[in-house]
């Protein structure tokens, strides 16, 4: 039995072959997170509650999948409000699979010692909006400076990452995506994805479901120069075609 005490499992995936890149992987989502994104469709794990899967279950569940599975995402709400979160890792990695983590931003140091002990092999951050803007979108102000010198330090790491966001038009514009372009090229940032808003149970009800990321060609082509790989998620086969253009 584990002895873990500061983690509180909101759900887990048994089957994931998008959020953890060329692994078959399951997903951990955590409870508890420190923004609240319009956008976002995992509100249940916003607030901590009873725990939806001792963690014992979840371990019980992935040693039967050893030999079928290769990693395993620490996901939420945002994992690393969890004190325990690094020896969940090591106890998940000791079963043999690679780690993925995917987070906002808002805390470097549990993420850089993660990098540095070599807990995780990807990571992926969210980039909610410019800053300028990230109060809008999630109620809480960025920290420019901490979370610019987490991409400097994730870069420099040599880890596989990605940054991404989420595009919804009354949430962001062509203007917005100019300035995440800019900020993009300036912390050398080599993946970057820009996924469509999935609806689900949006914590923002007034925000509408959308087919496509419906942005003007020079926004692709914009960020597409900012980085080595531009990643398009979309249902919409203009989006499909755009991939192919710009990626």
């Amino acid at each position: 039995m584990s002895d873990l005490k500061n983690i509180t499992v909101g759900g887990l995936e048994p089957l994931t072959t998008i959020d953890f890149p060329n692994k078959l992987a399951s997903v951990v989502f955590l409870q508890g997170c420190n923004l609240a994104c319009r956008f976002c469709y995992n509100n249940s794990l916003l607030s901590f509650g009873a725990p939806s899967l001792d963690w014992d279950e979840v371990i019980d569940f992935l040693r039967k999948r050893e030999g079928f599975l290769e990693g395993v995402v620490f996901s939420g709400g945002e994992p690393c409000l969890h004190k325990d979160l690094a020896k969940a890792i090591s106890e998940v990695k000791t079963l043999g699979f690679e780690i993925a983590l995917h987070t906002n931003g808002f805390y470097p140091e549990v993420v850089k010692d993660l990098i540095n002990r070599e807990l995780i092999s990807f990571v992926a951050i969210d980039l909610k909006a410019p800053p300028e803007k990230y109060e809008c979108v999630t109620s809480k102000i960025l920290p420019v400076e901490a979370y610019s010198e987490l991409a400097d330090f994730i870069v420099s790491s040599g880890i596989d990452y990605e940054y991404r966001t989420t595009f919804h038009p009354s949430l962001l514009e062509h203007k917005d995506f100019l300035l995440i372009a800019d900020w993009l090229k300036k912390h050398k940032i080599g993946t970057y994805a820009l996924q469509q808003f999935r609806h689900g149970q949006a914590l923002d009800k007034s925000l509408k479901e959308i087919h496509s990321i419906n942005l003007p060609p020079e926004t692709f082509q914009r960020l597409k120069s900012s980085v080595k790989k531009l990643i398009i998620r979309s249902e919409s086969s203009n989006e499909r075609m755009a991939l192919r253009d710009v990626a």
